[in-house]
């Protein structure tokens, strides 16, 4: 008989300076590719659906704060995200040791508006790397400049995690729905439509995504952080 154990996810986001997104949902991935179960969201999750008092400085943490380079101090974690918290009705993601994750965040001009990863100074091609590492033992006061040394396989820097995935933050699908359309994005429309639940015709944006494995040795039945 086979057990299906259960870990509960916690997401924790940080962004870097000039960056303007963080992870909206994440989601069980299912072999045939399809989200399975309910959504899962970050710590101090705030909404920004239609009729919601959102604030996107509850979301958002630009790092280093106060200088021109990431030192010791600078805080790996919004305030509101350094203790495990989960915002009204928006749950931590429940999955299993060894399952496929997805990460699904915005791409909020950064991939197919006018000038979204193209030609900008600084700016890398598919608009940067998004890194995810993990943890069973997250600390208040993590800092950015620590977890930036964990590896893959959990002996680097204080040993305190692990990094788990590095992927483009353009996954060559996302696209926001805009009055100023590029030809980028009204293709992407075109071959990936995302029609409202129920609504056969409609059109709704489509988050980007990072997909994460996570490893099978994660202790079942406790959370497991991912920054």
């Amino acid at each position: 008989m086979r057990y299906q154990t259960r870990v509960t996810l916690l997401m924790l986001t940080a962004n870097w300076a000039n960056a303007h997104s963080w992870v909206e949902q994440l989601a069980n991935i299912a072999s045939n590719g399809s989200y399975v179960s309910s959504f899962g969201y970050p710590r101090g999750f705030a909404d920004k659906t239609v009729g919601s008092s959102f604030d996107q400085e509850a979301n958002k943490w630009l790092l280093p704060r106060d200088a021109d380079f990431i030192n010791e101090t600078d805080l790996l974690c919004h305030p509101s995200q350094r203790v495990p918290n989960q915002a009204g009705g928006f749950s931590r993601l429940q999955t299993s040791p060894g399952s496929v994750i997805a990460m699904r965040y915005a791409e909020n001009g950064h991939v197919t508006l006018p000038g979204g990863g193209e030609g900008l100074v600084g700016k890398p091609e598919k608009g940067g790397t998004v890194f995810v590492f993990s943890t069973e033992q997250p600390r208040p006061n993590e800092t950015l400049q620590n977890v930036i040394h964990w590896t893959r396989d959990g002996k680097g820097g204080d040993r305190g995690g692990r990094l788990l995935t590095a992927q483009n933050f353009n996954d060559d699908r996302c696209y926001q729905l805009r009055t100023n359309v590029t030809a980028l994005g009204k293709a992407r429309r075109s071959k990936t439509p995302n029609p409202k639940p129920r609504q056969p015709g409609s059109e709704h944006e489509l988050l980007c995504e990072t997909d994460v494995k996570l490893p099978e040795d994660v202790a079942p039945s406790q959370p497991y952080t991912l920054y």
